[in-house]
């Protein structure tokens, strides 16, 4: 309701487009996947491309999104509800996606098995979280 009555009304900046958009495409590598793995809906065929790509593309995208997310947690308005939740969020997305890729370099010598369903349930969540960032950033 807030953005109705500010004085930019529905007109929103370039980040906050930006920020919308990258929640939608992240949407599409998370919440399509996850459909079929939990209820065998199947949407354009897309989860057989979208299940064939390696695991460590997800672990990438979870730590980039998650560096997204932290960021769009530190624009955000500090008195606003949002950006304390965007910025725990995005530091927990990014220490899911960034162990994978230290133990893959070597720098870990622990095992994290964590299997793509989760990785995709992590996605859709960081793209439900900068789709509405993108609608509440001023």
């Amino acid at each position: 309701m807030k953005m109705f009555n500010s004085k930019k009304g529905f007109y929103m900046s370039a980040r906050d487009w930006i920020s919308f958009f990258v929640g939608v495409v992240l949407l599409v590598f998370g919440l399509i996947p996850l459909l079929n793995e939990l209820f065998k809906i199947s949407i354009l065929n897309l989860h057989t491309i979208i299940n064939k790509l390696p695991v460590q593309l997800f672990v990438w995208i979870v730590a980039l999104a998650g560096v997204y997310v932290l960021l769009d947690g530190l624009i955000e308005p500090a008195g606003h509800m949002l950006h304390t939740m965007l910025m725990i969020a995005g530091l927990v997305f990014v220490i899911f996606g960034l162990v994978p890729i230290l133990i893959s370099f070597g720098v870990f010598k622990i095992s994290w098995p964590i299997p793509t369903l989760i990785y995709h349930i992590i996605i859709t969540i960081e793209s439900v979280m900068l789709m509405s960032a993108g609608f509440t950033m001023r």
